[in-house]
C-alpha cells in the first residue's frame, strides 16, 4: 500500500470515528436503558393503570407483553375487546356506546389468525367478555391466509415466558443503535437538548434517566415514556389501548399512493390475488363459532373491514382486472354473514363515512377521528343503543 492509499484509509477511519462512533456510543447508552428490559414494560403498565395516562413501553414494534398486562388489569371493568393489527389501533373507547366497555388489544403485525386464537382464549376463560370486535383486512391479506387458527394462551405467565429474553448480544445492540429510527431519534434528542433552558438537566433526562419525567400531552392527559425513542412526544398508547399516532404525519396527497397501490407488484394487489379473493373458510368457521359463543353470553361478535385511504378501494373496484376479485371477496363475506347472522361493518371506502385524506398516515392506517366517524354512522344508521341495550341489524355486510 503506497503512501497516498494509507492517507486515504486514515482519512476514512477518521471520518468514521468522527461521525458513526459518537452516534454508536450515544445510542448504545440509550439502548442500555431499555433494550431487552421487560421490567420497563411492567413498570409502564403499572404506571398507566395508576394514572390512566399515555405511555410508551419498549418497543412499539413488539407490544405483546405490554398489551397483555394492560388487558388483564382492565378485565374487571370491561366487557368487550378489540383485536387485530395496527390497522385497528385507531379505535378508541369513544367509538362504542353503552353498554359496551372495550379495551383495544390490537398489536402491530397481528393478523386474523392471531386475533381468532386470542378471542377464543378470552371466551373460554373470562365470563365477563361478551363483545368481540375483529377486523377483516383484505388489503393486508389477513382474510386470505392459509391454515387453521391455533389455540393461544393469554395468561400473563405464559406471555411473560414467551417474551422472556436474556442479555441482548452486543452485535444486535449495535445494529439497533445504528438503525434509522434510532439515529433519527438521536438527532431529535440532541436538538431538544440544545434548545432546552437547562442543557445539563435535559442531557440527564435522556441519557442517564431510564424513564422520562411525567409531562402533559396537548389534550391535557399525563404521559410518561419508558423508552428514549420518541420521548416527550406523547407517542404510545392511551388507557383504552388505542394508539396516539403522535409520531406519524398525515397523508397530504392521496393520488400517488393510490396509483402505486393498484399496480400489479404492490403488496395490496399481491395480497388480494393470493386466493383469488376467496376468504379462508377455516377462519370463517372459527368466527362463526365465536359469534355463537358471544350470543350465549348475551353479547355480539362485530366484524369490520378497516377504513382505507379515501379513493383507494374505489380505485380497486373500478380496476378492470382487480374489480372482479375484490367484488368476489365482498360477495362471499356478504353471503356468509347473512347465513350466519353476523354483522360486518364495511368501512373500506372510508369516504362514504366522511373520512378525509389527512385522517390517514398511509394507505391502510386510519387515525381515531376517521374511526369515530365510521362507528358513529354505524350506530346511527344500522344498530341502536338505547337505555343500555343494543338492537343489532340482521347479519350482512353494511
Amino acid at each position: 500500500m503506497n503512501r497516498s492509499h494509507k492517507r486515504y484509509v486514515r482519512l476514512m477511519l477518521a471520518c468514521f470515528a468522527a461521525t458513526l462512533l459518537p452516534i454508536l456510543a450515544l445510542n448504545l447508552q440509550l439502548g442500555s436503558l431499555t433494550l431487552g428490559n421487560s421490567g420497563k414494560v411492567r413498570q409502564a403498565s403499572a404506571w398507566q393503570q395508576a394514572t390512566h395516562g399515555v405511555t410508551y413501553a419498549p418497543t412499539l414494534s413488539d407490544t405483546g407483553l405490554f398489551k397483555t398486562l394492560r388487558l388483564h388489569d382492565r378485565l374487571p371493568e370491561i366487557n368487550g375487546v378489540v383485536f387485530g393489527s395496527s390497522t385497528a389501533l385507531g379505535i378508541t373507547v369513544a367509538a362504542f356506546p353503552p353498554p359496551l366497555k372495550v379495551y383495544n388489544f390490537a398489536q402491530t403485525g397481528h393478523g386474523l389468525m392471531a386475533a381468532i386464537g386470542e378471542a377464543e382464549w378470552l371466551m373460554a376463560h373470562k365470563d365477563n367478555i361478551k363483545y368481540l370486535v375483529i377486523p377483516l383486512d383484505w388489503s393486508l391479506g389477513f382474510i386470505y391466509q392459509d391454515g387453521e387458527p391455533a389455540p393461544l394462551d393469554l395468561a400473563v405467565a405464559a406471555t411473560q415466558q414467551q417474551t422472556a429474553t436474556g442479555a441482548v448480544p452486543l452485535l444486535d445492540r449495535m445494529r439497533d443503535a445504528l438503525s434509522y429510527p434510532r439515529v433519527a431519534s438521536l438527532f431529535d434528542i440532541l436538538k431538544k437538548i440544545l434548545r432546552a433552558p437547562d442543557n445539563g438537566t435535559a442531557f440527564r433526562q435522556y441519557f442517564l434517566q431510564a424513564v422520562s419525567d411525567d409531562y402533559r400531552c396537548a389534550d391535557g392527559s399525563w404521559a410518561r415514556d419508558f423508552d428514549t425513542i420518541y420521548r416527550g412526544t406523547c407517542t404510545g398508547f392511551r388507557f383504552d389501548g388505542s394508539a396516539t399516532f403522535a409520531n406519524n404525519e398525515p397523508v397530504k396527497d392521496a393520488r400517488p399512493l393510490i396509483l402505486s397501490a393498484a399496480v400489479s407488484s404492490s403488496k395490496y394487489v399481491i395480497n388480494l390475488m393470493r386466493r383469488q379473493g376467496e376468504p379462508n373458510p377455516a377462519m370463517l368457521h372459527h368466527l362463526a363459532a365465536l359469534a355463537r359463543q358471544t350470543e350465549g353470553k348475551n353479547g355480539k361478535l362485530l366484524l369490520f373491514m378497516p377504513p382505507l385511504l379515501p379513493g383507494m378501494e374505489a380505485a380497486f373496484l373500478q380496476h378492470p382486472q382487480l374489480s372482479a376479485t375484490l367484488t368476489h371477496t365482498k360477495d362471499a363475506l356478504r353471503a356468509w354473514a347473512a347465513r350466519e347472522n353476523i354483522v360486518i361493518l364495511d368501512a373500506g371506502q372510508s369516504e362514504r363515512f366522511g373520512c378525509s385524506v389527512p385522517e390517514f398516515m398511509d394507505e391502510h392506517h386510519a387515525f381515531p377521528s376517521c374511526y369515530n366517524k365510521v362507528f358513529t354512522a354505524f350506530w346511527s344508521n344500522h344498530a341502536r343503543a338505547e337505555g343500555g341495550n343494543i338492537s343489532w341489524p340482521r347479519g350482512g355486510l353494511y
